[in-house]
């Protein structure tokens, strides 16, 4: 982001420092223009602004770099508070809560050997069945 940063800056630094080149002395030879002099050749004003129009185009450019440097100042917090604003949080003591106690791993064990639970999908209801002892089992 800072090297885009400087990259507007060196744009709009060249910008303003290259508008003095753009008035360059122009000669008229005959029927054709030309940067270098020839005999009787005609100098031509280039630049037919006034020094009051030249004024009043720097003063734009530099109200407009000031506008776009604010927009992008703006632009840049408007990202970073939605940003902020999307990012989930993680809970603080989620691992915790969900860890059962031993006490309860314990009973879950215990009921888990000695019992089954059916559940139907259709009416979800669970259904417990209990195994046959092994006295009774035939063997």
């Amino acid at each position: 982001m800072r090297l885009a940063r400087l990259e507007t800056l060196f744009l709009i630094a060249a910008g303003l420092l290259s508008t003095g080149v753009v008035a360059q002395t122009v000669y008229k030879c005959g029927t054709t223009y030309s940067q270098l002099p020839c005999p009787n050749a005609t100098v031509i004003n280039a630049d037919q602004r006034t020094r009051e129009q030249k004024a009043q185009a720097d003063q734009a450019a530099a109200r407009d770099a000031r506008t776009a440097a604010a927009m992008e100042t703006a632009r840049l917090q408007q990202e970073k508070a939605d940003l902020a604003a999307n990012t989930p949080k993680a809970p603080a003591k989620a691992a915790s809560a969900s860890k059962p106690r031993k006490s309860e791993l314990k009973k879950k064990k215990k009921k888990d050997a000695d019992t089954l639970v059916a559940r139907s999908p259709i009416t979800k209801k669970a259904t417990v069945i209990k195994p046959a002892s092994k006295a009774s089992s035939p063997s």
